[in-house]
């Protein structure tokens, strides 16, 4: 059966084009429909040529996705785009560390996995970045796309959730997966309701993040639902301040306090022991991974801590538990995931491309950007600070689907930023034409 979806995801990607260049209309359709699946069916529906089913790493094979045949399809019916230098130096550097520590891996091919990811991952994000310039509607619709993949998450937290599961994680299999996730379709779905008259949806998709977070129970989840919200509106109202904003501002300010306690008792549903058990667990696996730079500065190659902190005896000298949940796990932070399997020229070309980002979304806030697209700038720039501390905590941003999401946020950030430059070219061009002389 693999085989045959292949075909068809093969088969996606030329008929998608031709028909997105014959009918540009559908761009908005095409964009609404993968904000949808890239909760509801990116998880579970795609394939993979070469297969490592049980090679216990976040990638685990060649993978293909439908989401990839829409990232070709989108770029080949759409104008270019003016990528940063800033983002293709932050990202050749992350590159370089791949190839570098690729040399020393221990399976060279487990390698190659992530760098196909990181390939699959860059499809998209162009693919965004090129449809959102084209058209202005994309957008809006993408994120109400996401808007209502989120909220079918939150219904299925919420039936898991009343059958007994303690910490749900919807059709992403863990809480704090699921939360990192939400975080990319939250925070700039509500500057979009902040700076727009669209109310009903963007409100739906913050309670559905809500609720992720409240029934996951991740403390981390919960801390910074709470400061997205308020890092949004005050980005927002720097953004452009209106009274709407003010009122906005107010009511989330009264909804926050209200729902402290049901924060509190999320937070606090796991028992201290479990919680401190948790917290003995991550320590150790950050000592291994320190161990591992120690012994590695430029890595031990991409997808392979793993079996290199376990092979090795890291594990075993640091203490983490021998048990299935710690040992086959990575360190539960990307920065020292990164730093471990990509040395660190990897973690600088990490840090680069975060900071590029942010830097990118600064520069955004602050020009006129009018319509709705400049009213998402303030939720994409809180989106990336956030996840850049998010991941402080958590491995599973490797996973594909969140660096899909990733690519959303990044591609729209590049997509808004080249829209503001157009204004400011075409007045100082007509700034250096020469005055018309008077009539006689």
């Amino acid at each position: 059966m693999k085989w045959v979806f292949l075909l068809a995801v093969l088969a996606l990607a030329p008929v998608l084009a031709g028909m997105l260049r014959s009918q540009p209309r559908y761009l908005v359709h095409t964009c609404f429909v993968l904000g949808v699946l890239l909760f509801v069916l990116a998880p579970r529906l795609w394939t993979a040529p070469i297969a490592w089913p049980a090679w216990p790493a976040p990638v685990k094979g060649i993978e293909i996705s439908f989401v990839d045949a829409i990232s070709v399809a989108l770029i080949a019916s759409t104008r270019g785009v003016r990528i940063p230098l800033s983002i293709k130096l932050s990202f050749s550097i992350y590159c370089f560390a791949i190839v570098v520590s690729t040399f020393a891996a221990f399976q060279p091919m487990a390698a190659i996995f992530y760098a196909w990811q990181l390939l699959r991952t860059v499809l998209l994000m162009i693919a965004i970045a090129r449809v959102c310039v084209s058209e202005p509607r994309a957008p809006a619709a993408l994120f109400a796309g996401l808007g209502v993949g989120l909220m079918y998450e939150a219904a299925l937290v919420v039936w898991q959730y009343l059958r007994g599961v303690g910490r749900p994680g919807g059709n992403f299999g863990h809480p704090n997966f699921l939360a990192l996730g939400s975080e990319f379709a939250v925070f700039t779905t509500l500057s979009l309701m902040l700076g727009s008259r669209r109310l009903l949806w963007p409100a739906a998709t913050v309670m559905a993040a809500f609720l992720i977070a409240v029934l996951g129970g991740s403390r981390a989840a919960l801390g910074l639902f709470g400061l997205g919200v308020i890092l949004t509106t005050l980005l927002s109202i720097r953004h452009k301040a209106t009274s709407r904003k003010y009122a906005f501002a107010g009511t989330l300010a009264v909804l926050l306090l209200a729902s402290t306690p049901v924060m509190i008792w999320a937070a606090s549903r796991r028992t201290e022991a479990a919680k401190a058990s948790s917290d003995t667990e991550r320590a150790a696996m950050k000592s291994a991974a320190r161990m591992i730079i120690a012994d590695h500065p430029f890595g031990v190659g991409a997808n392979q801590y793993v079996v290199v902190t376990n092979t090795g005896g890291y594990s075993a000298r640091a203490g983490v538990a021998w048990n299935e949940d710690n040992r086959a796990a990575p360190v539960h932070d990307t920065y020292y995931l990164i730093t471990a399997e990509l040395g660190f020229i990897g973690l600088i070309g990490l840090l680069a491309i975060l900071g590029s980002f942010v830097a990118l979304g600064f520069r955004a806030l602050g020009r006129h950007i009018p319509g709705e697209q400049g009213e998402l700038v303030p939720g994409l720039l809180a989106t990336m600070i956030l996840v850049a501390i998010h991941i402080n905590f958590e491995f599973v941003f490797m996973d594909f689907v969140l660096h899909y999401l990733f690519a959303v946020t990044a591609g729209m950030l590049i997509a808004i930023a080249s829209r503001a430059t157009i204004p400011a070219r075409a007045g100082t061009a007509a700034g250096a034409q020469p005055a018309a002389a008077p009539a006689s």
